[in-house]
């Protein structure tokens, strides 16, 4: 189908005809309220149309809401998302025993809740009682309680505001999903997100809605599956939704360009980071599927001090992947947090307080060891001079800056790490007192246009060094050793005009 779609919608008719679904007295399954009478108005007019027309060569939809930052598929994380400016997200759909639809990403409930076992089987009821429970995002938001929003809800708030990508996650919830969306005449405002080896890709398209098909691993793509995908789809009104994964981190740059080449819009998910969307827009996807939306679009506050105590992941604050619960941040007392990933290093990307753009400017922190790691000559370590926020650890090679280090025998360093290259350069070392487990350390870096100092405050040590390869750009902070655990807080930037 390569026609736009229509600005009338398609028969509610019509589509509970090709969907099986039941009589018009009964339409939607496990509404709180009933409605007689036939379908009911839309609550916009914005279409899959309009936003096709709108959105340009970049633009963004929302992953789970704001997945990264709020609990997903709330309806606060909903909101967030369309208070930054989203024009679409994507929303997910299960179904309880008593057919109640609700959006969940999981058939689950033990994830993302404080509640066990298998949705459909709970009735509404009993999912009520409970709330929403990601233990990464932080301890303030187990104190707020958020309750899994129904779907009619969320159509009833953003149906014809936004355009909805739904995804029925039990197969018992696509027609009264599909019913609920004619219920409220939405057809024209929604797509609907399916596995791309779905038989209802097909079914979608004979229904004229536009559909978001996925894959979800780089191992199910091959030039042949993308295009026999493109094939069933239309530019206008269609998307393939490829894995933000592969060596390096990022999809192998053949796969990107095969997909690419079909002419159907591409979005990589999960994005988290803006050097995420840079390197896809770069090599030709025009949209992203992101979990941090405010962050990437810069429309969140750019901070000088770290929010650790208020107990919540902030935008822009990011592990190596913040939908991973093994980079999840511990949360101490006093605003301290603490990074313990095991068997691998543990970094923060602190996307909040950057970019730095002042050509003076200091950075202040306090640390701590909680258990020392093995090896002695590991270490704490401060990134800095980042042109882009790209995931960082030590050694890992893929970005240009410096690294100031304080290793666990107490030696004091400055380095200077290249992309391409993995070793470091020495820049300078000296010698300080001594680590202990549970000893509280103050540190502060102060960089000028020409030299760069790294001091260790709470037993007075220095080293100052010429240099100015890198400067401003990102800060991350972390722990560069695959064991021990190291717990910070303190953070401040001061910059200077």
């Amino acid at each position: 189908m390569d026609e736009l779609l229509p600005r009338t919608r398609i028969s509610r008719r019509t589509t509970l005809g090709l969907l099986g679904a039941v009589a018009t007295g009964s339409l939607v399954t496990g509404c709180r309220e009933t409605t007689t009478g036939g379908s009911i108005g839309i609550t916009g007019d914005y279409s899959l149309t309009d936003w096709v027309a709108d959105r340009g060569d970049r633009y963004l939809v929302a992953h789970r809401g704001v997945g990264d930052v709020f609990p997903e598929h709330s309806m606060e994380s909903y909101d967030a998302a369309v208070g930054w400016g989203v024009q679409a997200m994507e929303v997910s759909v299960g179904i309880t025993a008593d057919s109640v639809l609700v959006c969940m990403h999981d058939t689950t409930l033990d994830r993302t809740t404080n509640l066990t076992g298998n949705l459909r089987a709970v009735k509404y009821s009993q999912l009520e009682k409970g709330w929403l429970q990601i233990p990464r995002l932080g301890p303030q938001w187990a104190e707020k309680k958020l309750k899994v929003p129904l779907f009619e809800d969320v159509l009833r708030k953003y149906g014809g505001r936004v355009i909805l990508a739904i995804e029925a996650k039990d197969e018992r919830a696509y027609a009264p999903m599909m019913a609920m969306v004619a219920k409220y005449r939405l057809e024209s405002a929604v797509m609907i997100k399916t596995y791309f080896k779905s038989k209802l890709i097909a079914d979608v398209k004979s229904l004229g809605l536009g559909v978001f098909a996925y894959f979800t691993t780089p191992d199910e793509m091959t030039p042949e599956t993308i295009q026999s995908v493109a094939a069933q789809l239309s530019p206008r009104t269609d998307a393939i939704v490829v894995p933000n994964a592969g060596p390096g981190g990022y999809l192998d740059a053949s796969l990107v360009e095969a997909a690419v080449a079909t002419g159907i819009p591409i979005w990589p998910y999960p994005l988290h980071r803006r050097a995420d969307v840079a390197h896809y827009t770069a090599l030709g996807m025009q949209g992203s599927v992101t979990s941090n939306l405010g962050y990437i679009l810069g429309k969140t506050e750019q901070v000088t001090t770290d929010q650790w105590a208020a107990g919540a992941v902030v935008s822009g604050e990011l592990t190596r992947d913040p939908y991973d619960d093994r980079f999840a941040v511990s949360w101490g007392r006093g605003g301290s947090i603490g990074l313990a990933a095991k068997g691998t290093q543990h970094f923060l990307t602190l996307g909040n307080l950057g970019p730095i753009t002042s050509p003076v400017y200091s950075v202040e922190f306090q640390a701590s060891f909680a258990a020392l790691p093995a090896d002695p000559l590991a270490s704490l370590s401060l990134a800095f001079g980042h042109e882009d926020d790209s995931y960082y650890e030590n050694r890992i090679g893929t970005v240009s800056g410096y690294h100031a280090i304080l290793q666990a025998n107490g030696e004091l360093g400055l380095w200077a790490h290249r992309s391409g290259q993995r070793p470091g350069v020495k820049l300078a070392v000296r010698k300080s007192a001594p680590v202990f487990a549970g000893e509280w350390m103050r540190f502060r870096l102060d960089v000028t246009p020409t030299t760069l100092t790294w001091s260790r405050l709470d037993h007075p040590t220095k080293v100052t060094v010429e240099d100015k390869t890198y400067r401003g750009g990102y800060l991350h902070l972390g722990r560069a050793s695959t064991d021990g655990s190291l717990a910070l807080r303190g953070l401040k930037v001061t910059r200077t005009p």
